[in-house]
């Protein structure tokens, strides 16, 4: 009987125009999950942010019974979540990976991280009611993804001057909430503007643009909607404007708000406090967050995306 201790970090979903494609993996806040070998069934326990222990209810539990039990195995999962659920950060898919990751590595499963994303998004559909895999693929590979057709990823290094500042805010947004308040049918004018801004985001990522990735941010179709829930949105964008960042947007459902920056510009740190001093002087609670992107999920300070292959 072995044991294996897994660190699953957050991440951004969707960073403007890519709505269920683009990912952007952060180096902070993040799930620690330690994953040890039992006789049978899934065990959990759960400390930091409540979340549901019964592995059922729980997607880090239900990752692990889809693993294990098909695996004949029985795994014990203690969790410490560090990523607030209901923030916009990816919660969920952290659990989700960390418990996908650590089972797999733990029991030596002969799965690749193509496989380990489809389970990781069906656990997410659990959660927000639609499978989506940019939080998981993010979390998994780490980095900046794009998630195309049938779970194939690609993952794009960040510009080495690539910094983000969080805002999280005192409010509830429900991802399932968020997710049905969107248009199922989208205007031309709309679908051209999304596609313009998704080309910039994803050229400007590889190749170390900072104007493109700007104009990559700009989103006229969840942005809009979703920005309704979140307090003081607009005087967010202009603060972050006059500190000097690239853009800022909802992350994921939110109530995270994300922005870019260049770090020779200004820091992922100011950044995140001059949009903390728009809550602090409305009387609102909130949480700041800074950091660089990420390498996503690391299992015994291994990143998972050198231990298992495709």
């Amino acid at each position: 009987m072995g044991r294996v201790r897994v660190v699953a970090p957050a991440t951004s979903a969707n960073l403007g125009a890519g709505f269920d494609v683009f990912g952007l993996a952060l180096d902070r806040p993040a799930d620690v999950l330690v994953v040890e070998e039992i006789e049978a069934g899934v065990e959990m326990v759960v400390e930091g942010f409540p979340v549901p222990e019964t592995p059922e209810a729980n997607v880090a539990g239900y990752v692990a019974k889809r693993l294990a039990e098909n695996a004949g195995a029985g795994v014990r999962l203690e969790l410490r979540k560090g990523v607030p659920p209901g923030s916009g950060l990816g919660s969920s898919a952290a659990s989700a990976v960390a418990s996908a990751a650590g089972v797999a590595v733990l029991l030596g499963l002969e799965v690749g991280m193509r496989e380990l994303l489809g389970v990781c998004a069906e656990a997410e559909g659990v959660a927000s009611g639609a499978p989506h895999a940019d939080n998981a693929a993010a979390c998994l590979y780490g980095g900046f993804v794009c998630v195309g057709e049938g779970m194939r990823v690609l993952r794009v290094e960040p510009p080495e001057w690539l910094e983000w500042g969080v805002v999280l805010p005192e409010v509830r947004v429900e991802t399932r909430e968020a997710r049905r308040a969107l248009p199922e049918r989208v205007p031309l004018d709309v679908h051209v503007h999304s596609l313009g801004s998704v080309v910039m985001m994803v050229a400007g990522m590889m190749r170390g643009d900072r104007e493109l990735v700007r104009l990559g941010m700009r989103d006229r179709f969840a942005t809009p909607v979703r920005s309704r829930w979140i307090p003081r949105f607009e005087e967010v964008v202009r603060a972050v404007v006059e500190a000097g960042a690239l853009g800022v947007t909802v992350s994921g459902s939110g109530p995270a708000c994300i922005a870019l920056c260049s770090g020779d510009v200004c820091s992922g740190e100011e950044v995140a406090e001059a949009m903390g001093e728009v809550y602090s002087e409305a009387g609102v609670e909130c949480r700041c967050f800074w950091g660089k992107p990420g390498g996503g999920v690391e299992v015994e300070g291994r990143r998972l995306s050198n231990i298992l292959k495709g």
